[in-house]
């Protein structure tokens, strides 16, 4: 119980500093989907799949180290 509301609790604190895109990115790619599907689902061209991941990670890695 404690643990779902602690991942609950993280999931809010990334998903306030990712824009609607980068939301959309990490939701798809946290269901398994590759850089190209993620880029085909939301018509993207891969290299824009991979930057808004990039910029990801770092307000995550942010995020979490506050």
């Amino acid at each position: 119980m404690i643990d779902r509301e602690n991942v609950r609790s993280l999931r809010c604190k990334i998903e306030e500093c990712l824009s609607a895109m980068e939301k959309q990115v990490f939701d798809l790619y946290m269901e398994g989907m590759t850089y190209q599907e993620i880029a085909r689902h939301l018509d993207k061209e891969p290299k824009s799949i991979d930057n808004a991941l990039q910029r990801i990670k770092s307000k995550v890695n942010k995020a979490l180290n506050k």
